[in-house]
């Protein structure tokens, strides 16, 4: 094993040890403070940035990285609570259409305001500078997913 073997496998180890982390701090605040997971918030998140039309489920699963199983089971529960809209294309009925509701988008608005400064606390010992030189470095890094590529 060549050194820069070594050096890449123990970065990649130390970046999925602090990303747990990180998910998982988050996730316990979420649930703690709002009764929702992180699976739930990024669902959310990923609908307010769709909130004009609302988002087709295939294009959700596939924005979210996860099977539409996932979104399915995730959208029940979201759809059961009251956050969530689901409607059927005007063009296709095969094609469902999620968006927020009234009052997920409110739920959004207070959790997104939280997890910016839980996040910003998570990374308060970097400078500006560092974390500028994180994302670059980052940036450097493959990062077309891997349905994406077989696609």
């Amino acid at each position: 094993m060549t050194n820069k073997t070594r050096e890449a496998l123990l970065a990649w180890l130390e970046l999925l040890r602090t990303s747990n982390y990180i998910k998982k701090t988050i996730d316990a605040k979420l649930r703690a403070e709002f009764g929702q997971s992180i699976s739930r918030f990024d669902v959310l998140s990923t609908l307010e940035r769709g909130q004009r039309n609302g988002v087709r489920a295939g294009d959700l699963s596939r924005m979210m990285v996860v099977s539409e199983g996932n979104i399915t089971q995730l959208m029940s529960k979201l759809l059961r609570d009251g956050l969530v809209l689901r409607r059927n294309d005007e063009n296709d009925a095969r094609v469902v259409i999620y968006s927020l509701s009234d009052e997920g988008s409110l739920l959004f608005n207070k959790m997104a305001t939280a997890h910016a400064k839980w996040i910003s606390e998570v990374f308060e010992n970097l400078s500006l500078e560092h974390l500028s030189e994180l994302r670059e470095l980052l940036d450097q890094l493959p990062s077309k997913s891997i349905l994406e590529a077989v696609a």
